[in-house]
């Protein structure tokens, strides 16, 4: 019998959610290009197509002017990393999206570390921080944090706005996971106002990766600032794909999608639940609610192992990583003491996977005691 694998590395929407939605894309760039013609096949706007910012500051209640919608949330987090004066410091929680992480670092930024709790940052060490430490930003993921789970409690993100607002930090939240829960419940929305928050989305996980669109609101003092920033780096994103994610949305199908994805992803949510509270109840921090991610550390395995745990792993079927590319690099040296710290991806992964994928490394987390 050929073994089953495992992959917990990537965070990729499941396969079924990409073939259940084929026929809305390709009859919506079909409709895109056909309802809006040259304006989505000539170079248009830096800041992205009017149409689609539109709807966007529909939904958030702002002017289309503070909206930029570009090629994936990760591509207008960048664009507002590279607007920002060199050498900023940027606030992050303990651990956050790596890519982001890197990103600030090549555009020669500095990182600090804020500690989380259960209901968000730990607001103690986040005003001392922000006092003794003056960030220019703090980057943070309120709903279902890549790569912890946890979703920010509404009192602890006002808390946060306040700090930032009082102290003049820019408070960026990235909420591409807040229509992607599976619990049964909605996630409140964020209020704008004209300070901020600034907030980053992508429709990369609610729709699809291929597709590449996401977005960024600014304050709208600073508009003129970042669309020459941007006017600079590329001419325009990709106007037929933000032709169809308009139509998309108009249309009600893409609220129809999200339902689906969230009956997809609900019983794999509740399999890895299950299977972490089983195998790993000291170390499995918290029940997930949606998102797309789920943390492990392992006590026992010194950085001098990790390696071999790796590959341990491997063997039985289960592709795993160390995640300290996600660990703000001040924090790192102490996450290490803690063991090994890996990233759990489970919406491509059916029940049985995430299931016998936990089993197998609670299997070689022991051989490892």
């Amino acid at each position: 019998m050929e073994k089953k694998s495992v992959n917990f590395l990537r965070g990729v929407p499941a396969q079924e959610a990409l073939e259940k939605i084929v026929p809305a894309v390709s009859k919506g760039y079909e409709t895109a290009v056909l309802k809006y013609g040259t304006e989505v096949l000539q170079y248009g706007h830096f800041t992205g197509f009017k149409p689609l910012r539109e709807i966007i500051a529909g939904l958030h209640g702002v002017d289309a002017d503070r909206v930029v919608a570009g090629n994936g949330g990760l591509e207008v987090i960048s664009l507002f990393f590279k607007s920002l004066p060199k050498q900023s410091l940027i606030l992050v929680e303990e651990a956050s999206y790596d890519r982001v992480l890197l990103d600030a670092l090549r555009y020669g930024h500095r990182l600090a570390g804020v500690p989380l709790t259960r209901d968000g940052v730990d607001l103690d060490r986040f005003k001392e921080i922000v006092t003794r430490m003056k960030p220019a930003v703090f980057y943070g993921i309120p709903f279902h944090q890549n790569p912890f789970g946890i979703t920010y409690s509404r009192d602890n993100r006002k808390a946060v706005e306040e700090i930032c607002r009082e102290n003049g930090v820019v408070c960026l939240w990235d909420i591409c996971y807040q229509s992607l829960r599976y619990d049964g419940k909605a996630n409140d929305g964020i209020e704008i106002s004209d300070w901020g928050p600034v907030l980053a989305s992508s429709f990369t996980k609610t729709i699809s990766p291929g597709t590449k669109c996401g977005y960024i609101i600014v304050p709208e003092a600073y508009v003129n600032h970042f669309t020459r920033v941007i006017a600079n780096t590329r001419i325009n994103p990709n106007l037929p794909t933000q032709g169809f994610i308009a139509d998309f949305i108009q249309s009600g199908r893409y609220d129809e999608y999200l339902h689906y994805l969230t009956r997809l992803y609900r019983p794999r949510m509740e399999a890895l639940n299950h299977a972490l509270k089983t195998h790993f109840p000291e170390t499995s921090p918290h029940v997930v609610t949606g998102g797309f991610f789920a943390v492990l550390t392992f006590p026992h395995v010194a950085k001098e192992n990790e390696t071999a745990f790796v590959e341990s792993a491997r063997k039985k079927g289960v592709s795993i990583a160390p995640a300290w590319d996600a660990v703000a690099p001040d924090l790192r040296a102490n996450f290490e003491k803690k063991g090994l710290f890996i990233r759990l991806t489970f919406p491509a992964l059916d029940p049985e996977a995430l299931e016998l994928g936990i089993l197998k490394l609670k299997e070689t987390a022991d051989s490892f005691g």
